[in-house]
């Protein structure tokens, strides 16, 4: 992780009683990728995601991080899923959601996604809870 490269980084955290739209306005427009923990930043790291696909003519979806940590996971609202799995866990109270503003000129989202969880792999022989397959 050390050898990554980030233009703005920051995190927020989200409670059953808070709205995503708000928790994500002050993320500034750009590609990066994001993880998610239990409770704290010292808690147990549910998922790493990333924010930018890009395509064979190099142009990108328009779905920087800030929108995609908004969009879907498990066929829902991406903040119903997290009030879902708030529910589920009594002992879930908050997510703390850390994000990385990348330059995708440099690299792309998916090259920083696959290195936080190669590195998360390397060390637990196993993925995030959240993250279903890589």
């Amino acid at each position: 992780m050390d050898e990554l490269k980030f233009i703005r980084q920051g995190y927020f955290t989200f409670e059953i009683e808070d709205s995503l739209s708000e928790k994500t306005k002050a993320i500034p427009n750009g590609y990066g990728v994001y993880r998610i923990y239990a409770n704290s930043i010292e808690g147990e790291l549910l998922y790493i995601g990333k924010g930018g696909t890009v395509h064979t003519n190099g142009s990108f979806d328009k779905q920087p991080l800030k929108e995609r940590l908004k969009n879907k996971q498990e066929n829902m609202r991406r903040e119903k899923f997290f009030i879902k799995k708030m529910n589920e866990d009594k002992q879930l109270k908050a997510l703390y959601i850390e994000w990385f503003i990348i330059d995708e000129k440099l690299f792309l989202p998916a090259y920083y996604e696959a290195a936080l969880i190669q590195d998360y792999y390397s060390k637990h022989s196993k993925l995030p809870k959240w993250n279903k397959k890589y």
